[in-house]
């Protein structure tokens, strides 16, 4: 993938983050709202998004970090898949918290 389609995607998350995280703090925080936002079936789906955005937007940003530490076309290429192996980890981490926490086994 291009680097400018990387940036794309990491400005795109920054909204999603935004917007995600915004409905977040509400369904949280905002009494009458709040609950009805935390009761829909569409809370859980919001929280997966931004689940997946904050992840993307983390890791990219660690994986530009790095780039520039540490130049060369070969550490560049070896960056973006330890960054990407660490990334699908957390994310299957993330997702099973998620599960745990709204359909608890048992």
């Amino acid at each position: 993938m291009r680097e400018s389609k990387r940036m794309f995607l990491h400005y795109v998350s920054g909204i999603i983050i935004l917007i995600t995280g915004f409905v977040h703090l509400v369904s949280n925080n905002v009494p009458g709202i709040g609950t009805a936002i935390h009761e829909s079936a569409l809370y859980p789906a919001n929280l997966i998004v931004l689940l997946s955005a904050l992840l993307y937007h983390m890791l990219n940003g660690v994986r530009v970090i790095l780039m520039e530490l540490i130049p060369g076309r070969c550490a560049a290429k070896a960056i973006t898949w330890i960054v990407f192996l660490v990334g699908i980890a957390l994310y299957i981490y993330g997702l099973q918290v998620f599960l745990n926490l709204f359909w608890p086994m048992g």
